[in-house]
């Protein structure tokens, strides 16, 4: 089958991107009932949430406050007056046969979300972010031909993201996902953990042959739950909608689900506008206003966010943005690079160090980063030795091992191990024993054998293990040898 960037060379794609990303408030959106992921099925439920007759919904504010915090990261329009409405649709994990959700009054519209891609940079415009409540969990047991409901998670707040079609590639649309992931966890309104379902995508899809004014028929792939299958879904899509084109038939607007087994796409259900959702203002939810001193509060309270260091690195530090996305990747890892900076370390420097050593060290246990295992004061400190040859580059990186493994102060350890004797005196002591332990090499060396340096030089490392830089032991050795 043709590749997608074979397609690609005769056909554009367009890609609109909806995310769903569940927040973590204590309690569900429109009730006081606690969620929280992996309990005992059916455990977290009470009346609301599960649609018992005569149970009301009211609204939880944490969410409200979390919705205007996104807004405010993505420099959207948050809006003070905003409702809710119900969208109707029958499966059997939607208890009351609707979604409370909103439709033309969202509490955020607009905004912008940077990404890069192949060294380029991409502002991605969002239609919408607006507040809704989650459904229960069905799961379908084909051995045994019986399907079950957990209404856990009905009711949970969500945030829905809503891009317009402008991402032309898979690729962006996994950089796209990847990037939402980060903004909610850098602003804390949701891990956005896709195993365990708190963030979720819909991918709309649609080709046209390269010079046409109009594209084709949209297709909507839904529940999309990992970033790797973000992009083959999309590439499935693309390569069925071609494969149909090419053989000279329509493609019809269908919902489709991705299956993992098969690696691709399969057809759900045939046409779905928003007309079949019978949207309607809920009549047990007034409109609600905000004051824009209150907007003006939350957003104000915005941390750094990932693409502010990241141009930031790149203009000042001259940085490639492969280099300044992985530093921005999380916000610990952020912070903790501009600690080090601070410190008079050069910015190129702390990078390779994190990157290399640090996260190194973070891969081999698994764990993810944090930044009381090796203090960056601390690291400053190994760094500027280094580089001022006080220690070897291999001592450091067996000191910071060493931090990062134990309890120990860095100025025990260097003590303890003495990685600083490497005094003038210490030194020449080393080499006056190992050339005392080796006259036949001395005499050859002096006969013209200079060659015999690195052999030397090889015999000094291994005494002084590994603790004294190349350039001190060349130029002492070289003066014993040359001056005796």
């Amino acid at each position: 089958m043709n590749t997608i960037e074979k397609i690609n060379r005769d056909w554009d794609f367009v890609i609109g991107i909806e995310v769903h990303v569940q927040l973590e408030t204590k309690s569900k959106m429109f009730s006081t009932c606690e969620y929280t992921f992996d309990q005992s099925p059916n455990t977290l439920t009470c009346p609301t949430s599960i649609g018992l007759p005569g149970a009301l919904p009211s609204i939880n504010e944490k969410a409200i406050d979390f919705a205007i915090q996104f807004g405010g990261a993505v420099n959207a329009t948050v809006h003070p007056s905003f409702s809710f409405a119900r969208k109707h649709y029958f499966y059997p994990d939607l208890p009351k046969g609707y979604q409370i959700s909103q439709f033309d009054k969202p509490i955020v519209t607009g905004g912008i979300v940077p990404i890069w891609w192949d060294n380029k940079k991409y502002n991605i415009e969002l239609t919408r972010a607006h507040l809704e409540e989650d459904a229960g969990k069905s799961t379908h047991n084909s051995s045994k031909n019986n399907s079950q409901v957990d209404f856990n998670r009905s009711g949970a707040p969500l945030i829905e993201i809503v891009t317009e079609p402008v991402l032309t590639h898979p690729i962006q649309a996994k950089i796209f996902i990847q990037r939402i992931k980060q903004i909610v966890n850098y602003i804390a309104i949701s891990n956005a953990e896709m195993e365990q379902g708190k963030l979720r995508c819909d991918a709309n899809i649609s080709i046209k042959k390269k010079g046409a004014n109009k594209f084709g028929t949209k297709t909507e792939i839904k529940n999309i739950n990992s970033f790797r299958n973000v992009q083959k879904a999309i590439e499935s899509e693309i390569k069925r909608q071609h494969q149909l084109l090419e053989d000279g038939k329509q493609v019809e607007q269908a919902s489709l689900t991705w299956n993992n087994e098969k690696n691709t796409a399969e057809i759900m259900r045939v046409k779905e506008n928003a007309d079949d959702y019978r949207y309607f203002p809920d009549p047990d939810l007034p409109p609600v206003v905000i004051s824009k001193s209150k907007i003006d509060s939350i957003k104000k309270g915005l941390p750094t966010l990932p693409f502010e260091f990241e141009s930031r690195w790149i203009n000042e530090y001259g940085f490639k943005p492969d280099e300044a996305t992985i530093l921005a990747s999380t916000i610990d890892i952020a912070f903790y690079f501009e600690e080090i900076v601070k410190y008079d370390v050069s910015p190129k420097n702390a990078s390779k160090w994190i990157t290399g050593e640090l996260f190194r060290l973070f891969n081999e246990k698994n764990m993810p980063f944090d930044k009381n295992k090796v203090l960056a004061k601390d690291l400053a400190k190994l760094i500027y030795l280094s580089d001022s040859e006080k220690i070897t580059a291999n001592s450091a990186k067996e000191i910071v091992r060493k931090l990062f493994n134990s309890d120990k102060s860095i100025d025990s350890i260097i003590s303890e191990d003495s990685y600083l004797d490497n005094t003038d005196s210490n030194i020449k002591d080393i080499i006056k024993k190992v050339l005392e332990q080796n006259p036949n090499e001395v005499d050859r060396f002096r006969n013209g054998e200079e060659k015999l340096l690195s052999y030397f030089m090889g015999k000094v490392m291994k005494e002084s293990k590994g603790k004294v830089s190349h350039k001190i032991i060349s130029q002492e050795l070289n003066k014993k040898l040359k001056n005796s």
